[in-house]
């Protein structure tokens, strides 16, 4: 059964499009790279005030020591 599918003319085609596709992945495939940033400026947060359930909230930045993991 598998001999018959693999001396198909089609599946041939099948086969050799999905080995190289596995190729490629394993050839150009570069790892995901994150990292953490803020998505806006501390002096942009500084000026707004944001309302949330009724009541008003005005952000402040302070510098601050980070705890490592």
């Amino acid at each position: 059964m598998i001999t018959e599918i693999l001396n198909n003319p089609k599946s041939e085609f099948f086969f050799s499009f999905l080995i190289g596709v596995g190729l490629m992945v394993m050839l150009f495939h570069r790892p995901v790279q994150s990292q953490r940033s803020l998505a806006i400026a501390p002096d942009v947060i500084e000026q707004h005030t944001v309302k949330a359930d009724g009541k008003c909230y005005k952000y402040r930045v302070e510098d601050t020591t980070c705890k490592n993991k």
